[in-house]
């Protein structure tokens, strides 16, 4: 039959057994004992039976389905991988409603010194991959067992299976450490589970290390790392792990599939930065330098899982050790290789795309580092410094770090690349139209920005230059703008602060008389929006303090410069 025949058949059968399942199961049963051509088709079947509630199963016939899959899964000439795999598969699945009695039967060739069939391993690696807290009161003795065949284990194959145990069991571990509150086990005792770990890692990392499998050391590196991120929890066995991280990195240089060296490092440094475990300083510049290799080396094509993997990795270091990291790339960036400037530059956007607690007070140190490249002229640098601009600029946390200096910088970009105007005054074009409310808070920060510090150039410097090609809107029109803007104070996220902070920085070009009376009003304005919210804000008093306190003076010394004689009498007359 082809696969959608297949499939079909056994949706139907599974149908039939939400009424009848004891029948079906027994049926089922016995073909994998008569029908040994089949196994594997109808192991699927019986799959897909178990996947439903199978809590009223009597105990006699799920006995009997784990003892019929134990024994085909351990059959060694006669059954196949794949009906070996559909066994595993069954047991794993009526794991669901029959945990013990799955496990009990796996523990039953668990006897030391006769070494297990792979099967059996396999099955019980996937156990805690699918049933991770149900494993954790079988975790001492599973352990304790295994430890006492390993130094038997001679097996290439045997000893990947050793391996993928312990790396699922790792996890399981961790995952329930993690969730613990969830649990009915209290986490004191159970942080212990740790200590269950040391001996067979010990014996991992002190008998198999030199293996040349490339199966094996692969294996190996897959559960190093789940269990150098449960044992660096304790602070006695940092020093044991931390020493088998030059191994760890080491396998970048051999022919293997590093993504998963990527990983456990990743799981190492997970563990690092959450719980502020200082890397000793050799060791943290030789992950920085493998990492960084890795990304930038044009030696083998990087995955994209590998790449994800990698730059993840600099972002928990960042946790760790934020100075450091960024002192690392920053004197990466001293070196004029194109590739080498560009991974640095992109994994400080990553960086500063992360947003981490420990990294927001170091966004001056960054903002330096990528300052550091604005005179490269390589065209591929400056893109990817812009990138980095970017990213930084999107953030809501980018005051106080030199932020402005990067946006003169794109500005300065811009004007190379196209000789066209650049951001003073430029922007000021997009304060009055109404299409462009929505980006009016950052818009009148920026500007603000600006206009301060052409303040601090001098008064020249800060005037608008009306004859000038930029169509600019008049004083007046920016003035009603703002104010209207501030009169829903609390609207479009808050923009109310931003345009009446921008007002006072613009003061010289509304008019010269209006800087000191500004001066004393804004700031009284902008404390009594900063002290209320939408729901306490008294909008009768605030329209007191903005119109009949503030407006009408505003809006008559911006007359006073109206050339239109016969505009000014009919405002007059109106007031």
């Amino acid at each position: 039959m082809n696969d959608q025949d297949k499939d079909r058949i056994a949706l139907r059968i599974a149908s039939i057994a939400k009424t009848k399942l004891a029948t079906v199961v027994r049926v089922l049963l016995e073909k994998l004992q008569q029908d040994k051509q089949n196994r594997v088709a109808i192991y699927y079947i019986l799959e897909g039976v178990l996947q439903q509630d199978t809590g009223g199963l009597e105990i006699r016939l799920v006995k009997n389905i784990v003892s019929l899959a134990s024994d085909q899964m351990r059959e060694t000439q006669e059954a196949t991988n794949e009906v070996k795999v559909a066994a595993s598969n069954t047991l794993v699945t009526l794991a669901s409603c029959y945990f013990d009695h799955v496990m009990y039967e796996l523990h039953c060739h668990l006897k030391p010194p006769k070494l297990p069939e792979e099967f059996i391993l396999v099955t019980l690696g996937n156990l805690s991959s699918a049933y991770a807290r149900k494993c954790i009161p079988f975790v001492r003795v599973t352990l304790n067992t295994m430890f006492s065949m390993l130094e038997f284990v001679k097996d290439g194959r045997l000893r990947q299976a050793f391996c993928g145990v312990l790396e699922q069991w790792s996890r399981a571990v961790r995952l329930f450490l993690a969730n613990w509150e969830k649990c009915s086990f209290p986490k004191v005792g159970q942080l212990r589970l740790c200590n269950h770990f040391l001996p067979v890692y010990t014996h991992v990392t002190s008998n198999w290390l030199t293996c040349e499998e490339p199966e094996l050391k692969q294996a190996i590196i897959k559960a190093l790392g789940p269990m150098m991120s449960l044992l660096l929890h304790k602070e006695e066995y940092q020093d044991q792990i931390f020493e088998h991280l030059s191994w760890l990195l080491e396998q970048y240089k051999e022919d293997t599939d590093v993504f998963h060296v990527t990983k456990s490092l990743s799981q190492l440094l997970e563990v690092s930065g959450e719980y502020k475990i200082p890397l000793p300083d050799g060791k943290f510049q030789a992950i920085c330098s493998a990492l960084h290799n890795q990304i930038c080396s044009q030696a083998r094509p990087l995955s994209m899982e590998n790449h994800t993997e990698l730059v993840h990795c600099v972002v928990q270091l960042a946790r760790s050790s934020p100075e450091d990291l960024i002192a690392f790339l920053h004197s990466q960036l001293k070196i004029k290789n194109e590739a080498v400037c560009v991974t640095s530059l992109k994994l400080l956007r990553a960086i500063v795309d992360a947003d981490l607690p420990e990294t927001r007070p170091k966004k001056c140190l960054i903002v330096k580092a990528v300052k550091s490249t604005f005179s490269d002229q390589n065209a591929t640098v400056r893109k990817a410094v812009l990138h980095f601009i970017q990213r930084l600029l999107s953030l809501q946390s980018v005051e106080n770090c030199a932020a402005w200096d990067m946006v003169a910088h794109v500005f300065t970009e811009f004007s190379v690349s196209t000789s066209k105007l650049v951001l003073w005054p430029r922007l000021l074009e997009y304060v009055v139209p109404a299409q462009y409310t929505g980006t009016l808070k950052p818009l009148c920060r920026c500007l603000r920005e600006l206009a301060e510090k052409k303040q601090q150039e001098g008064e020249e410097a800060a005037c608008l230059d009306y004859s000038g090609p930029v169509k600019l809107p008049t004083p007046q029109g920016l003035l009603a703008r703002l104010l209207v803007v501030a009169s829903s104070p609390y609207a479009g996220e808050g923009h109310g602060c931003a345009a009446l902070q921008l007002l006072q920085a613009l003061h010289q070009n509304i008019h010269v008389a209006v800087g000191e009376m500004w001066g004393v009003k804004i700031p009284s304005l902008l404390q009594y929006i900063e002290g209320n919210t939408e729901n306490s804000l008294d909008h009768v008093q605030w329209e007191h303090m903005l119109l009949q306190s503030f407006l009408y003076k505003a809006l008559g010394t911006s007359l006073a410069v109206c050339q239109d004689l016969g505009h000014v009498k009919s405002q007059l007359h109106q007031f």
